[in-house]
């Protein structure tokens, strides 16, 4: 909804049949242009649902964005129509004030926030972190 220019791709894609609501996705990519930079989300397999609008993915997920974000998880279910994602394969990332991991991520895409449950740490820099 922000207009921000995206793009979807995965290498190889597969419907085992028409009556079938399941494709499955092989070397996915995801770019996005954010205010701070590219972002990018790369996972190497995962399923979508177009009946139920959920992406399943149980490999790794890895994301990278320009201003120094990144994050490492997997066992990735996204619910489209909720806008929700969660990680419930462990999960470690940077942020620009430090480091951080837990059990689980949970994130609301359209609030663009994300908890961290189970065992959460975050370690953070000295003078890193800026507040408005």
């Amino acid at each position: 909804n922000g207009g921000r220019p995206f793009r979807l791709t995965a290498g190889k894609a597969v419907q085992a049949t028409s009556h079938d609501p399941v494709v499955e996705m092989q070397d996915l990519v995801a770019e996005i242009e954010m205010s701070n930079g590219p972002a990018e989300l790369r996972a190497p397999e995962g399923n979508y649902n177009f009946e139920t609008e959920q992406v399943a993915v149980t490999g790794p997920v890895n994301f990278v964005a320009a201003d120094g974000y990144s994050m490492v998880t997997s066992n990735v279910a996204v619910d489209l129509k909720s806008r929700r994602a969660v990680g419930s394969g462990g999960v470690s990332g940077a942020v620009p004030a430090g480091t951080f991991r837990a059990d689980r991520i949970v994130a609301d895409l359209e609030a663009r926030t994300v908890a961290l449950e189970g065992n959460a740490r975050l370690q953070m820099v000295p003078g890193k972190l800026r507040i408005p």
